[in-house]
């Protein structure tokens, strides 16, 4: 039996839309973000992608990430896309892309590197690789590289 849905997402007048989240991310994104207490949230998960097969959609009102803060994106769902609305209409359309260094995000994985071993470091990574599906960084401090996973995040 096939039953027919109909999605509600509902519009915003301003702030910024994150779509073609790679599903289940929304959340791990609203958590890096760091954007729990800033305007209204609104998140879908789930939702049927062509592209994707499934995706997750983030809208936050009022706010206006900067490409800095949307490109940390990529490195758990490189196929995102930025929405800034303002007045109802969209106003810029944002690719994401990999930044070089990331600070203060991840988790190194090496147990005895410096950043695990002292409050006051500040984990520090360059992006080795990044091929669309999987990125590779470098512990700035202990030299350890690995693959990026959700379970690094701090």
């Amino acid at each position: 039996m096939s039953e027919e849905r109909s999605y509600k997402v509902f519009k915003i007048e301003n702030g910024t839309v994150i779509d073609h989240i790679t599903s289940p991310m929304a959340l791990k994104i609203i958590e890096v973000l760091g954007i729990k207490e800033q305007g209204i949230i609104s998140m879908g998960m789930n939702f049927s992608s062509s592209k994707t097969g499934k995706k997750d959609l983030i809208k936050i009102e009022n706010v206006y990430l900067s490409k800095s803060q949307t490109d940390i994106i990529a490195l758990f769902s490189p196929n995102a896309t930025i929405n800034i609305i303002k007045d109802g209409k969209v106003v810029e359309k944002r690719k994401i892309e990999i930044p070089e260094i990331i600070h203060a995000i991840l988790k190194c994985p090496n147990p005895t590197c410096v950043t695990n071993n002292y409050r006051d470091c500040e984990s520090k990574f360059v992006v080795e690789r990044h091929n669309g599906k999987s990125t590779i960084v470098r512990c700035f401090y202990c030299e350890r590289e690995t693959i990026v996973t959700p379970d690094m995040i701090k």
